[in-house]
């Protein structure tokens, strides 16, 4: 089993709460109860800054709140419908809109779309007639035409049955999903499709997804038990090797208790009780 070191960046605690980490190193801190929801966002120059959410939604609801050019996007549950407000920096609303039902994972790309990808629900689902497992909108709501299902069945690449991840690298999309497969994309070209030769551990199901020079990186969520902690594995481009575990460790090489993992195109960070350690990746 393979050890990543790793060094703690931000020193709290992370019990009940939200966190997200974006391609430009910021990482969110969502603490706080319905419509009294306060997200920290901590820049890689030290600076930390405060953001009120006003909805009437709890930390758990929030799928995603990253900072775009000018503002901030929120992805939410709200009475089991996925949502998007767009907000200026000083608070304001700019745009809001419904997203499709069965959300399973989303991605705000550097062009500033959003892409989300679809549950077996959703996919689906009687208002998603196409079928489609992955979709993508301009941060005004406008929905981009997309036909990677189409290009993939065109492929004879495995069905997409469920989204488990989405990862942007070098101007490309990057899906994870049921199928045991991984499709690179952009917005109109699937440019390769791997096919993995290892499934999830049983009780673990996929739920992340990253790329780097090494190989994909995944990580996974038990199944059944909230409260068992998530696993990293990191899978070869030569996807015929056993993907490797790895053990997120400190800086000294003691393997932490990790609550959450969250793989971005540049760095792996673990979220412990007393904090966040981040590991750089190319």
């Amino acid at each position: 089993m393979k050890k990543l070191k790793m060094n703690k960046i931000i020193n709290t605690k992370t019990q009940d709460c939200f966190i997200h980490a974006d391609a430009q190193e910021r990482v969110y801190i969502g603490k706080g109860g319905k419509g009294d929801i306060t997200v920290s966002i901590f820049d890689p120059s030290g600076e930390v800054r405060d953001f009120k959410v006003k909805e009437q939604i709890a930390y758990s609801d929030i799928l995603l709140f990253q900072q775009c050019a000018d503002g901030y996007v929120l992805v939410y549950y709200e009475s089991y419908e996925p949502k998007v407000k767009v907000f200026s920096e000083e608070g304001r609303v700019k745009t809001s809109f419904c997203l499709p039902s069965g959300v399973s994972c989303c991605l705000l790309d550097e062009k500033q779309h959003l892409w989300v990808g679809l549950c077996d629900e959703g996919i689906y689902h009687d208002e998603n007639p196409n079928g489609q497992s992955v979709w993508c909108f301009t941060l005004d709501g406008k929905q981009k035409e997309m036909y990677i299902d189409r290009k993939l069945e065109e492929m004879d690449a495995p069905a997409v049955d469920e989204c488990y991840g989405l990862a942007e690298k070098n101007g490309l999309i990057y899906m994870l999903y049921y199928g045991d497969a991984v499709a690179a994309f952009d917005e109109s070209v699937v440019r390769r499709v791997w096919i993995l030769s290892d499934e999830a551990p049983k009780s673990e199901a996929y739920d992340q997804l990253t790329v780097s020079k090494e190989g994909f990186w995944v990580g996974t969520v038990n199944c059944y038990r909230a409260d068992l902690k998530p696993s990293l594995y990191l899978i070869s481009t030569d996807v015929s090797q056993e993907m490797e575990e790895i053990t997120c460790c400190d800086s000294n090489g003691v393997a932490l208790d990790v609550q959450q993992l969250k793989l971005t195109s540049n760095a792996v960070y673990a979220v412990t009780s007393s904090g966040v350690y981040k590991q750089d990746i190319q």
